[in-house]
């Protein structure tokens, strides 16, 4: 299914959701068959042969429990006593059909994120206490997710046959849930086999058997999950080295329970699909599903990079790629300040950045700014206090780096400007102190990328390092998110967008909708960032050109030169500017919009007051995750509607700091 296939042709919604909702994700594209990772297998000949897997000791683990301050040992114990007293409900069938009559998917999810956790926290527990208190809920855990039906989380069962609902036991699928109970139980079993064999030889026997049937074999029989991109090389995404990473860490976890040659032909294979989404990433290392989805993308990647570097004892490598290299150092162009990041696409305004994951991003290609900025990620999001709210995995990789992230220093250098080239993100501030001034970002791109929404030249802009005009985000993911219905959603709609509505026609979905002759250019002074975003909207909106141009001006007096240059085949409805604002607007006399007032300065949007009527409309906002992202009830929006029909003109806006 490639970024070619018009997925609104499909008529039928359960054939959608089969092909559509499951990847969780738009069309891709591959941009290079680079094929880093296969080029380093001889023939058949595996480099790796990994016979033998230890990554982490029961002992070096206590060690580093140990290690860790009483507050964070005593909640770790206190967090496995409660699960002591969780009694593993089974999961009802009509948890799984909530999301085909309802499309609820947190009804199954639930009950999963709490088996999982409660799991991982009897494990810590043991692992720090070491007594065998734990240890027969850890039984009663491990055999309860492996009576199981299935670890496919609901969302994603559309992919079997039968379509959503009811999973099928007898199709096998492995999706991100299945991958990481395959993980947390690998690492269960890999901690306690010696304790299951004493306790029966059924008991041992019984998660390796698991994860070989439901993960291990259909990995090998299979080559169309489509997240493998074996098929269609461009039908690929996060899932990619997310389910490669589960798939391989949990065959190696298995040990003497699983022959050498099957683990290897685990590793060959999930090699030579990695390559594909390594294909996929454009030159520039950009994440298109943006920040949030970094560390389930580039920081997937690096950890099955990571694993692959040790189990190989270093020979397999790409930590000096340029790609590689760009992939990580990504996130720290995306970050603005304190928890906010440039949000588009299905990211929040607001992110716990995984400082594990970027410290050991930066170990991996030996940067050093990344690795300073995981410790300053890490004072900011309490790690150090809580180290294990990570997933099993990730936690004992935490507990592992725990005091070298404490003894980096904490630090982050902001540049003055950042432009990635291919996927046409660009950015920059008028000061590199993150509260001062103004920061900046704006896209070009298409509008059929990764968890797109329909906003290709769209904006915003932070002041003092707090948001001013900015991107909605996303809400709550339910089925209508993943399907024909998207663009119903009103956060994903270019009018709810820093973005014009022309002659009354919104930008459109799909490839060939997309910003053209896109150009950047940073200097001491000013930042520009300018592109034609008429190829954006559909026929209706009769656009021969729209040239918008960003002009970032560092000065005693910062500000934002918005300009549009338009070109109409004809004018059937006025045109209208949106602004989507963080703080209560005021409209005033003389074209004039105060944004932000404060006892010193005041930050206001000018518009030529001769050619447009400005008004603000309220947006509530009701769903919790755009809740917890704003932390307010409402957004505004800022309409700024053309008083006559035009043709072609050129209008220009500022928005600028003034002192009071």
């Amino acid at each position: 299914m490639s970024k070619f296939f018009n997925f609104r042709s499909i008529k039928d919604p359960k054939t959608f959701l089969t092909v559509f909702f499951l990847v969780s994700t738009l069309s891709f594209q591959a941009q290079e068959k680079r094929d880093l990772l296969s080029s380093m297998l001889n023939g058949k000949e595996n480099p790796v042969a990994a016979t033998s897997f230890a990554p982490f000791e029961r002992e070096e683990i206590k060690t580093y429990l140990e290690k860790l301050p009483e507050e964070s040992q005593k909640k770790i114990i206190s967090d496995a006593e409660e699960a002591l007293n969780y009694n593993w409900p089974a999961i009802p069938a009509t948890a799984y059909l909530a999301f085909k009559r309802t499309g609820d998917r947190e009804v199954m999810q639930q009950y999963s994120r709490k088996r999982s956790s409660s799991l991982k926290k009897l494990v810590l527990g043991e692992l720090l206490e070491h007594k065998g208190r734990f240890l027969d809920a850890i039984v009663n855990g491990s055999w309860a997710i492996c009576e199981q039906s299935t670890w496919v989380l609901s969302a994603h069962l559309p992919s079997q046959k039968g379509g959503a609902g009811i999973p099928n036991i007898k199709e096998p699928i492995i999706d991100l849930g299945a991958g990481e109970i395959a993980n947390l139980l690998g690492w269960t079993y890999y901690f306690f086999k010696d304790e299951f064999t004493g306790i029966s030889p059924f008991l041992k026997k019984r998660i390796p058997d698991e994860i070989k049937d439901r993960i291990i074999i259909p990995y090998l029989e299979r080559d169309d999950f489509w997240w493998q991109g074996f098929k269609k090389e461009s039908f690929v995404n996060n899932w990619n080295p997310w389910c490669n990473y589960n798939v391989m860490a949990s065959a190696l976890l298995l040990g003497s329970s699983l022959d050498n040659d099957t683990r290897n032909e685990v590793i060959v294979k999930s090699m030579r699909s990695v390559d594909k989404f390594i294909n996929y990433y454009k030159d520039d290392g950009a994440c298109e599903e943006g920040p949030a989805y970094w560390d389930h993308a580039g920081g997937k990647m690096l950890e099955y990079l990571e694993l692959l570097k040790n189990i190989s004892g270093g020979k397999i490598t790409l930590q000096d790629h340029p790609l590689i290299q760009n992939m990580g150092t990504y996130i720290l162009n995306a970050h603005i300040t304190d928890d906010y990041f440039v949000n588009f696409a299905d990211s929040p305004t607001r992110l716990q950045a995984d400082p594990g994951i970027i410290y050991r991003y930066g170990e991996y290609i030996q940067n050093t700014p990344m690795k300073q900025f995981a410790s300053l990620m890490a004072r900011q999001t309490g790690f150090f206090t809580n180290p294990a709210n990570k997933s099993l995995d990730r936690t004992l990789h935490n507990l592992c780096n725990y005091q070298k992230i404490k003894d980096t220093p904490s630090d982050k250098e902001n540049t003055l400007a950042f432009w990635f080239p291919q996927t046409e993100i660009a950015g920059g501030r008028t000061h590199k102190a993150p509260g001062k001034g103004f920061f900046f970002a704006a896209k070009g791109g298409y509008n059929d990328e990764s968890h797109n929404h329909n906003d290709a030249g769209s904006f915003i802009l932070y002041h003092e390092g707090k948001p001013l005009l900015v991107d909605i985000g996303v809400e709550t993911y339910t089925k209508k998110t993943f399907s024909s219905e998207r663009y119903e959603i009103w956060t994903m709609q270019s009018g709810y967008h820093n973005l014009p509505e022309i002659n009354g026609a919104s930008q459109a979905y799909g490839k060939n909708f997309k910003a053209s002759e896109t150009t950047f250019r940073n200097s001491n002074s000013e930042l520009r960032f300018a592109l034609d975003i008429a190829s954006a909207y559909p026929d209706e909106a009769a656009c021969n050109s729209w040239k918008r141009t960003y002009t970032l001006k560092r000065s005693s007096s910062p500000e934002l030169l918005i300009r549009d240059k338009f070109e109409l085949r004809e004018s059937r409805k006025g045109n209208v500017l949106h602004f989507i604002s963080a703080l209560a607007p005021t409209v005033e006399s003389g074209g004039k919009i105060t944004l932000k007032e404060t006892k010193d300065k005041k930050v206001a949007l000018y518009f030529p007051e001769s050619i447009f009527e400005a008004a603000v409309e309220e947006l509530p906002l009701e769903d919790q995750r755009l809740l917890k992202a704003w932390q307010q009830d409402k957004l505004y929006r800022i309409v700024l509607k053309a008083k006559t029909q035009e043709l072609n003109n050129t209008w220009e806006y500022k928005i600028r700091e003034e002192k009071q």
